[in-house]
């Protein structure tokens, strides 16, 4: 039993101030200290770390920006001197598409004036035969041709389809060496070529020869 009192007694004494120490640690005072120290401690190292730049320092920093001004002026002058290239260039061609279209122009113009140059030139009318020598061999200003030009072409030497004698563009170009249509041409010219073709083959190529009665 006074074991058990003597045990009691040391454990009392030895709780009693831990307990103390812990409330005494714990007070708002303790407490302000301890965060008046931290923000001492913060407050130092702000002002540590807030320092003045070092001359080598600022001089690195100086050429860096002096190299950056020096390539941007590069760039710069190459950038233009690629826009007065390229400009250069579309002018060069613009002006070989002018000569080129020039050229073949004038290879054109050169090209019928040649052909004009090389077309036969149309068959002269015939000869007018003497007063009361006339006939139909001879002159397409008698009765009989005019009867032919009236059913053919109501005597019209525009009249599409071959003029006043209605002549297939085949027959014209045979007689004449002229490239069709016949209406293209003058009444003399077509007054020739019906004479030559009669020349050839009488009235046959005429099928209102029989209205005509010839």
């Amino acid at each position: 039993m006074r074991i058990r009192i003597a045990l009691t007694t040391a454990v009392a004494v030895i709780a009693i101030p831990v307990v103390l120490f812990a409330l005494f640690s714990s007070t708002p005072a303790a407490s302000a200290r301890v965060t008046g120290h931290e923000a001492i401690s913060q407050h130092r190292a702000v002002k540590i770390n807030l320092k003045l730049m070092s001359y080598a320092e600022a001089q690195k920093i100086a050429k860096m920006a002096t190299f950056y001004s020096a390539v941007t002026a590069h760039q710069e002058a190459t950038y233009f001197a690629d826009l007065a290239f390229f400009k250069a260039v579309a002018v060069q061609q613009q002006q070989q598409a002018a000569a080129q279209a020039a050229a073949t122009a004038a290879a054109t113009r050169a090209q019928a004036a040649a052909a004009a140059q090389a077309a036969p030139a149309p068959a002269a009318a015939p000869a007018a035969a003497p007063a009361g020598a006339a006939s139909d061999a001879t002159s397409t200003d008698t009765a009989d041709w005019a009867c032919i030009r009236q059913h053919e072409s109501s005597g019209n030497y525009g009249e599409g389809g071959g003029g006043a004698y209605q002549f297939a563009d085949g027959t014209w170009t045979s007689v004449t060496g002229l490239p069709g249509p016949a209406q293209s041409y003058p009444a003399a010219t077509q007054d020739a070529a019906a004479l030559t073709l009669y020349a050839e083959r009488g009235w046959a190529p005429w099928t209102t020869r029989y209205v005509c009665g010839l």
